[in-house]
């Protein structure tokens, strides 16, 4: 008996809302972001607040692992939740950046 049926999301909108869920539910809801980008194949998001780099400021973390933990983890729930798309940084907060640019688009 299969009780939950597992339908992949098909746009980028919907990879993103999916994920944005599943990081609030794992790392608490201090997000916050905004649009940028949203065409058919790419979306583009900008991260202004992130309660991982503020955990790992307050904690004293090496800010260089989070940003190769946290990419890992962003690319990782998008290719899973549908293997036609990817995910990367256009920038980094924990970087030195202003923000972050998050990046999900079809591939190609």
């Amino acid at each position: 008996m299969q009780v939950l049926e597992y339908h992949p999301p098909e746009k980028e909108t919907e990879i993103d809302e999916l994920f944005c869920v599943v990081s609030n539910v794992i790392f608490g809801p201090k997000f916050d972001w905004d649009i940028l980008e949203d065409g058919d194949e790419r979306m583009v998001m900008k991260v202004t607040g992130c309660p991982l780099l503020k955990k790992a400021q307050e904690n004293g973390r090496d800010l260089k692992e989070l940003s190769c933990l946290c990419q890992n983890y962003c690319r990782s729930a998008v290719e899973n939740l549908n293997p036609g798309y990817t995910q990367w940084y256009a920038k980094k907060m924990c970087a030195g950046d202003p923000y972050c640019e998050n990046v999900i688009e079809a591939v190609r």
